[in-house]
């Protein structure tokens, strides 16, 4: 009962948004008053009897964007070659993410051979890890939480696919769907969510032992949490010990952790904002706030392509003004 009434809402706010909206994108120049009934009447009318250029716009408007983005129905990009969709996911906009995901999910229906299939689902995984970035970024939970449940579904065809001997890759897509659903939403890393990411990555090491990207993963939870925990007072920083568990991720050094992925970020799937700002938090931690600030000055200077990286960059530039304004502003009183 609950979906057929979020069904039929969904309908009438869809009706309602064209009545309103419909005329900011057909030809303005009718003369003429007509009343409200007959107006909205004439849009809907109007709506489906437009012309191939108008709709073209309407197509391409602000509000057919944001409609689509939210409910993921982007269009599919012509591009073919997977090689090349996979490369629009880690450098291209959201809804052009969105139209990559659509586009691999056509190819995978109609692939014929093993292998272009076990190459294509490891590309529609790729694909929901990085809507689910999307979705966190810009708090549409359900869709994330959708999204997520589609990866495992995928995660599940690919070890079929792949079979028990050589599932390694489907594994190291698994807990990266899995920090990505974790970080996108700040889910709280205990000792409970800790067990279940390493159990998944000693599966992994199985097959792909020193894997970077599951290495560069397994470090940023560890800084996560060292970050959490040393931005605490002394008495909080005790309780998470206890209620987290005390290990030697807790006493490594983030800086030379991190350091090591700088050249290696396609590899780990990251990118440059977001390995500067994890280094400046950590040099921050350790009170060199001039490498902090000379890392958030590269972050800043990184692309913005997607949000992500925006978000990334709204994060950069408030710690900066943090760090600056502890190093550089005269203190209240003083002169």
């Amino acid at each position: 009962m609950k979906v057929k009434r979020n069904c039929t809402t969904g309908i009438l706010l869809i009706i309602g948004t064209l009545m309103t909206n419909t005329d900011s994108v057909l030809p303005k120049n009718r003369g003429g008053r007509l009343g409200r009934i007959s107006k909205a009447k004439e849009s809907i009318t109007s709506f489906f009897t437009m012309s191939p250029q108008t709709y073209q716009n309407w197509k391409t408007s602000t509000l057919a964007r944001s409609f689509n983005k939210a409910v993921g129905f982007a269009p599919i990009v012509k591009e073919n070659d997977v090689d090349k969709l996979l490369d629009l996911l880690a450098n291209e906009a959201d809804l052009i993410k969105l139209g990559v995901y659509r586009k691999l999910s056509k190819l995978y229906s109609s692939a014929t051979t093993w292998e272009s299939k076990k190459k294509l689902i490891l590309a529609k995984i790729q694909a929901t890890i990085e809507l689910v970035k999307y979705y966190g970024v810009s708090r549409n939970c359900p869709k994330a939480k959708l999204i997520a449940a589609q990866g495992m579904y995928y995660v599940h065809i690919c070890k079929k696919l792949f079979g028990e001997e050589k599932q390694g890759e489907c594994l190291k897509k698994q807990i990266q769907l899995y920090t990505a659903f974790v970080f996108a939403f700040r889910i709280e890393i205990n000792r409970f969510l800790r067990f279940f990411l390493n159990r998944t990555k000693r599966k992994v090491d199985k097959y792909l032992p020193d894997d970077k990207a599951i290495k560069f993963l397994d470090t940023k939870v560890a800084c996560e949490l060292k970050f959490l925990q040393d931005n605490k007072n002394i008495f909080l920083r005790t309780a998470m010990k206890l209620y987290m568990s005390t290990s030697k991720r807790n006493r490594f050094n983030c800086v030379k952790e991190l350091l090591s992925f700088q050249d290696n970020l396609k590899e780990i799937d990251s990118y440059p904002s977001e390995i500067h700002y994890l280094l400046a938090r950590a040099y921050g931690l350790q009170n060199n706030n001039a490498l902090a600030l000379d890392h958030l000055r590269k972050a800043r200077n990184e692309k913005v392509v997607d949000s992500k990286t925006r978000k990334t960059n709204i994060k950069v530039q408030a710690y900066y003004e943090k760090i600056y304004t502890r190093v550089y502003s005269i203190p209240t009183g003083r002169r």
